[in-house]
Order: C-alpha cells, then structure tokens, then sequence
C-alpha cells in the first residue's frame, strides 16, 4: 500500500491504477484536485505490469506501443525508450496441398506467389490508405468493405493480417472499417525497454510526485451516489466520501459496482461491447534456431511471432532473448486453451525447427484480454463508443481503452484518461464560476 495521506471527502477517487488510471490521476492532481487512486492487486499496473522471468522483463503477451501515443505520454512526463521492429520479414499461407508455406515480405512483391493484378491491389491499398475519408465507413465492416475494393481473396488475407498486427482483433465482421483504418494510418511503434513495467514505473512516480494517493489490495463492492456526494464502498466495509468517481475496471465490471444499477437504455450501450482475447505464449530464450527470422505474420491463419528483444532491451542476460508468439483469438468461435497451445507450438516448430532446446523459461495465457472492446460497425465505430461521462449518474466517468472516439488500444485509454480528467476539472471550474457569480 501507497499512502500519501487521508481525506474526509476527496475530490476525486480512481477504481483501478493501470495505465489509464494513473494518467487521469496526473492530470487530475497537476489541476489541484484531492485524488485517491485504488487498485484491487497488489501492485500497479494492470495489463500493462511485466513479470520477472530468468532475469528478463516479460509483458503479459505481446505489447507494442504506437508512436501516436507519445505526445499524451511526454505532457505527463513519461518517455519510453525502445526501438521500433522491422516489418514483418515473412507470412504464412495455407499451401495447396494443405501444408504451410512461408514467404518473405519482399518475395511477395517480386515473385511469382501473387499475380500482377494482385500485387497493384495491395500497393494501391497501401498509397492510397492515408488517403481515404474515414466519415462514411465507421458503420460499414471491414469484412464488407476488403470485399468491395479487394478481388483478390488472397491479398484481402495479407490485409487481414496486418489489421491483426494492428488492432489484436480477428473479427472482420463485426469491426468498423473506419476505425481499422484509421488504426493503420497510425504507423510505427515501439517495443520498450524494460518492458511495458517502465511506463506503470513512470507513471506511478510522476502521479505521486503530483500528490497522487494511492492504495493497493483495496477492491471495490460498491460505487453509491452522484456528483456532488458519492460514496466507493470497498471489499473490507470501509468507506470512501467522494466528489467523482472514475472507473477504469472495465464495462462489466462497472456496472456491477452501480448502486442503484444503470436503467436498461443506459447500460445497453456498455452491455453490447464484446471483449478482443489472444492466446499468448511468452518465452525466454537463448537464441533461436533461425536468428534471422525475428517478426512472422500468419495470413491464412491468425498467428503471430516476434523477438521483441530484436528492438528493446528486455534482459539482463545478453544471451538471452524474449519471444512472443500468440493466435488472435475469434469470438465467433469456441477456443480450446490445449489446442490453441499446440497450434501455436506447431507454429514455432514451422519457422522455428528445434526451438525447444532454446527455451530458457517459458508461459503461457491461454486467454489474455487484449481489449474491452471490439470497435464495431453496428454500434457506429469509434464515434459510437462510450463517453468518459456516465449518461444518468453525473459525478460518475469511464476510462479505457473501449472508451470515446479516439482510437484503439493505448490510444484509448490515454486520451479518455485525459477527457475524463478534464472533464471533471472543469466542473470544478465552473463550480468555483458560479460561487464566485453568486457572491
């Protein structure tokens, strides 16, 4: 537990110190706001924590963090280092014959695997994508959209992959084509050094340096009340009297936290949102068996591997290195934790014969969760997500990376963290506005 001190009424009390927690509370405290930051675990982090392994820094799957969220980062005075990855070297096609064949990036292009006809879709996919206006397809599928400009089934699946690559989410049918290509626009990224654990590190220096009090192990039973008296019961019976509430624990789990519940026509728009899961397979490895083959995509199927530590500095160990190998996993299909396991070690014995003499100390999450959210075409794209303010219970917010209409993934959690924050702060002001009105 990290206390700073206590307060009868705090201005603003925060359920959950991930990423997206800890950077409302910066913004909040820097604006002079009483903030309490709770967190069920008993350390800070969430998602984004890193485990110890073999004296490694390994994430909880596979993370890379987009250039895009840097300017949110630097104004709350974080600064990843890390180096961004080569493109993907090579992808995984399903073989006429039903055996798996891989090609390199460059031989797609040059060689004689895609046709003329194909190779021109995908450039003019690609030149044109910064291109295309975005406004009329936040409610069109990815699915249907690939179909109406691509008529090549196999460089739709190149497509698909890099979509995977981008937003962790198998799910063309059901995804926003503009929000996916509006997460393509988003270019490089970043594998960090030491791990995604040295933002949660930075993260919690500059939110206690702001004043920032923070308790761990303290789960939440209940969040009572509305602006300007709300009351955060935790587990253990204790009480909190707060003026705001932001929860970053997700959307089921919100609403399970309401006293009274949300109305049906409130909550519907939190029940709808349908999770994005990976099956993760970490390793730490002294070397690998093909050193030169660091970043493969599947195509035909929806698998990922790569040496993040190509790019970033993840052990104390000069010999050894962190791999991450995950399948994308469909909520339209039942995953088998086993098989998915298999397949993915299949993989590996695919592009990477005789890795398991290699393996130093390896993990496997059979259902990580990536996202909240997927970020629909039903439910109107990233316009159509959850605002930060709860509609029907003022004093309440939300923030994560399912929430607002600015992007996917860390994007999302940033810049709601952000609009939560300001839009508590400037409550405040005009509280402040109106005493100094009526006075």
């Amino acid at each position: 537990m990290i206390q700073n001190r206590n307060e009868s009424i705090w201005d603003v009390v925060i359920i959950g110190a991930g990423i997206a927690g800890l950077t409302a509370s910066i913004y909040l405290a820097r604006a002079g706001q009483t903030v309490l930051l709770i967190d069920k675990g008993a350390h800070l982090g969430g998602r984004a924590a890193s485990t110890p392994i073999a004296a490694a820094r390994v994430n909880l799957g596979a993370h890379a963090l987009y250039k895009s969220t840097l300017p949110i980062l630097r104004e709350i005075g974080v600064t990843p280092t890390g180096a961004a990855p080569k493109p993907p070297g090579m992808f995984v096609f399903e073989g006429a014959d039903g055996a798996n064949k891989a090609l390199p990036l460059a031989q797609l292009l040059l060689g004689s695997f895609l046709k003329w006809h194909e190779k021109t879709q995908l450039l003019l996919f690609y030149s044109h994508l910064r291109k295309i206006d975005i406004s009329a397809l936040h409610k069109v599928s990815l699915q249907a959209y690939l179909e109406s400009q691509i008529s090549s089934p196999r460089v739709r699946s190149i497509l698909l992959a890099l979509v995977r690559l981008s937003t962790y989410c198998d799910a063309p049918d059901l995804l926003s084509a503009g929000a996916v290509i509006e997460q393509l626009k988003q270019g490089q990224v970043l594998y960090v050094d030491g791990g995604w654990q040295s933002l949660v590190s930075q993260l919690t220096d500059q939110a206690q340096q702001a004043g920032v009090s923070i308790r761990t192990s303290s789960p939440v039973r209940e969040i009572a009340g509305c602006y300007p008296q709300m009351m955060v019961t935790l587990k253990d019976g204790s009480q909190l009297t707060t003026r705001h509430v932001i929860s970053t624990t997700g959307p089921a789990g919100t609403l399970a936290l309401l006293n009274p519940a949300l109305t049906t026509t409130e909550a519907a728009i939190y029940e709808q949102l349908i999770p994005v899961h990976a099956a993760c397979l970490d390793l730490v490895v002294s070397g690998m068996p093909q050193p030169k083959t660091k970043f493969v995509l599947g195509a035909d199927y929806p698998w990922y591997y790569s040496n993040h530590s190509a790019a970033a500095k993840l052990s104390d160990n000069p010999e050894h290195m962190v791999i991450h190998v995950m399948k994308y996993l469909s909520d339209s299909q039942n995953s088998d934790p086993k098989q998915d396991e298999h397949e993915l070690k299949s993989f590996l014995d695919f592009i990477q014969p005789g890795w398991r003499k290699h393996v130093v100390q390896q993990r496997f999450l059979p259902t990580m969760l990536v996202s909240h959210g997927v970020v629909t075409a039903m439910s109107g794209g990233l316009p159509g997500r959850p605002g930060p303010a709860v509609e029907g219970r003022p004093g309440l917010y939300v923030a994560g990376d399912w929430v607002g209409s600015k992007g996917m993934l860390l994007n999302a959690s940033l810049a709601s963290a952000k609009d939560a924050a300001q839009g508590i702060i400037a409550v405040r002001e005009q509280d402040k506005a109106g005493i100094h009105r009526g006075a």
